[in-house]
């Protein structure tokens, strides 16, 4: 099923990771289950945030409901494609694909790429889905999606206190 409406990422690429920027950019709203939700007032923006199983994961929403998601690794990331090609997101055998926006090795060592979609049928797969597979050109990278609502509904607080 293909992500509908998909968007440029609206400067998310530059703000990996965002608990590794700094607090003028980034302010820390709070926790839920493991994900850690940052504000970034200038652009009112909020992002979850989590690192597991070799991955780190944002997730992103926007004033306008857009929503994001971006994987990375400090895996080498010679392999990576490029912007544009189609990345393939697996949730419990739900499958949705986007064009990617790349980022290789950021100051922090990550590498990944980032899809951005206002499908609410994908968001709420997030939410209520146990496992994220995610498949580049070549590799796939497997996470749980534990406290993913939690996250994603904390992210919500956030942006209406913008």
């Amino acid at each position: 099923m293909k992500i509908s409406k998909v968007l440029a990422v609206v400067g998310v690429v530059g703000c990996i990771s965002a608990s590794a920027v700094s607090a003028q950019e980034f302010v820390k709203y709070g926790e839920a289950q493991g994900w850690t939700v940052f504000s970034e007032p200038s652009k009112k923006t909020c992002v979850a945030e989590i690192e597991r199983d070799g991955l780190l994961v944002q997730m992103g929403v926007l004033k306008d409901s857009l929503g994001y998601i971006g994987v990375f690794t400090k895996e080498d990331d010679a392999n990576l494609g490029e912007t544009g090609n189609d990345l393939i997101i697996d949730l419990d055998d739900k499958t949705y694909h986007g064009p990617e926006s790349v980022m290789h090795k950021n100051s922090q060592g990550y590498s990944g790429a980032v899809i951005t979609a206002s499908n609410p049928e994908f968001i709420a797969d997030i939410e209520n889905k146990n496992t994220i597979k995610v498949v580049d050109t070549e590799r796939v990278f497997t996470m749980s999606l534990a406290g993913t609502k939690a996250a994603i509904a904390m992210a919500r607080e956030c942006i209406a206190a913008q």
